[in-house]
C-alpha cells in the first residue's frame, strides 16, 4: 500500500494500529508526509456524497461568508495574479460564489465541478491560478487531482488551497470539529504539501501554517 499523496510506501492496515480511532472509525497517518487519511470503507458512495454538499450553506450573499472568500482572495490570489488573469475554480460546488466574488475583480473565471459543473472543456488551461479552495479535504486521490491541476497551469502558475490543518496529536485529530464532516476524507499539514511539491516538481510560495497554501509550478 502507498500514500495517495507522497507515494511512499505503507506498512499493511492489519499490520499496525490505526494513527487515531474515533467511535470505531479509524484514521491513517503517512509517517513520511503526514498525510492523515480516512479508512477506504467509510467513504460515502458519490450520491451520498453529493446530497451531503446540498446541505453546505456557502450563500455567496451571507456578509460573513463574503468575508470569508475575501480573505482567501486577499492572501492566496491577488498577490500572485492580478486582474485579467485567468484563474480555474476547482470543486466550485453548487453555488461558485467563490467565482462570482473574482470575477467581480476583474479575473477571468472557469469553473469545473464534478457534480455541480461537469463540463471538463472548463479545465482546459493554461491557468494563471487554480483555486482548491475548501475541496483538497475531499480528495479521495490528493495527488492524481492535484497533479492533474498541475499540468494545465501556464508557467509559473499557481494552485492556492484553502483547508484546515490536522493536529499532530491523535488525540486532538479525535476531538476536532473539522474531522465530523463525513466527506472530508484527508487531511494535510505544512509538511504534507512540501511533500506534495516536491512530487510535483513545485514550490511552496506560501504557507501560513493553518490553513492556506500556494503552490507555484515552474
Amino acid at each position: 500500500m502507498t500514500c495517495p499523496l507522497c507515494g511512499r510506501r505503507e506498512p499493511r492496515a492489519g499490520r499496525t494500529p490505526a494513527w487515531a480511532l474515533v467511535r470505531g472509525v479509524s484514521y491513517r497517518r503517512c509517517p513520511a508526509c503526514g498525510y492523515v487519511r480516512l479508512d477506504r470503507e467509510r467513504i460515502l458512495p458519490p450520491e451520498a456524497e453529493k446530497a451531503r454538499y446540498l446541505l453546505h450553506r456557502n450563500d455567496p450573499d451571507d456578509p460573513g461568508y463574503r468575508a470569508y472568500l475575501e480573505a482567501f482572495i486577499r492572501e492566496a490570489v491577488q498577490p500572485f495574479v492580478g486582474p485579467g488573469g485567468r484563474i480555474l475554480d476547482f470543486g466550485s460546488g453548487p453555488e461558485p460564489a467563490l467565482a462570482y466574488r473574482l470575477a467581480d475583480r476583474g479575473y477571468r473565471v472557469s469553473v469545473y465541478d464534478p457534480f455541480f459543473a461537469p463540463d471538463r472543456n472548463a479545465r482546459k488551461g493554461p491557468f494563471d491560478l487554480v483555486a482548491v479552495h475548501e475541496v483538497a479535504e475531499h480528495l479521495v486521490r490528493p495527488y492524481f487531482e492535484l497533479a492533474r491541476l498541475a499540468r494545465i497551469l501556464a508557467p509559473g502558475g499557481r494552485i492556492s488551497l484553502r483547508t484546515r490543518f490536522s493536529p499532530e496529536d491523535p488525540r486532538k485529530f479525535e476531538e476536532w470539529w473539522y474531522r465530523e464532516d463525513p466527506t472530508h476524507v484527508g487531511f494535510f499539514g505544512s509538511r504534507t504539501f512540501a511533500a506534495l511539491a516536491e512530487r510535483l516538481g513545485m514550490a511552496v510560495e506560501r504557507d501560513d501554517g493553518v490553513e492556506i497554501v500556494v503552490l507555484r509550478g515552474r
